[in-house]
């Protein structure tokens, strides 16, 4: 069956790489990319999947309410995955306003969005940050789903505080979600930062 997914953040390091991932092994399903295209984005990633007739790339910031829902309302998405968040720890004790609005009001701007359109799932892509920090000390410790939040960064934070909007759309308006928290990924299109 033919799906639709809007995946944000798909010209990041880990957005990108499930671009690739997904037109690889569903052919038949049509991937839009949405991306701001700030400092951690890089639309030469994407260079080898431009030509894909199932593939779309939007330059939108996911808080641009407007052009979210113009794009819902273009394109029906059946899913979407939300890569997109401001991500680096340190710069976000720099600045942890413009991570307030990317990582929490944007998701609200895309969960609405996918309440007012209709989806089957919408993923929210976190981290394991929002359970704090392992001490050094502690090799037998590891975080489990079952692990209170307990940040530590205005990074951590934000992240914490949409996964647990995100929670609340599904139990307050019944909106099909899940949310995986990864931790220290690397590899191809890594931002060097």
């Amino acid at each position: 069956m033919k799906k639709t997914i809007i995946v944000t953040g798909g010209a990041g390091f880990i957005g990108s790489n499930f671009v690739f991932h997904m037109l690889g092994k569903y052919p038949e399903y049509r991937i839009i990319c949405l991306d701001k295209l700030t400092y951690a984005g890089n639309l030469s990633t994407l260079k080898n999947v431009m030509d894909n007739p199932n593939f779309r790339f939007v330059k939108l910031d996911i808080c641009d309410r407007k052009g979210v829902y113009e794009l819902f309302e273009e394109e029906k998405p059946d899913v979407v995955v939300n890569f997109a968040a401001e991500s680096h720890v340190d710069r976000s004790i720099e600045n942890p306003e413009v991570f307030l609005q990317t990582n929490i009001l944007g998701t609200q701007v895309l969960m609405d969005a996918c309440r007012k359109y209709g989806i089957e799932r919408y993923h929210q892509v976190s981290t394991d940050e929002v359970y704090g920090d392992l001490p050094l000390d502690r090799p037998d410790l590891f975080f489990t789903e079952e692990t209170p939040i307990h940040t530590s960064s205005p990074y951590s934070s934000s992240k914490a505080g949409a996964d647990l909007l995100v929670m609340a759309y599904h139990r307050t308006f019944g909106l099909p979600v899940t949310i995986s928290r990864c931790s220290n990924n690397y590899g191809p299109y890594h931002f060097p930062e």
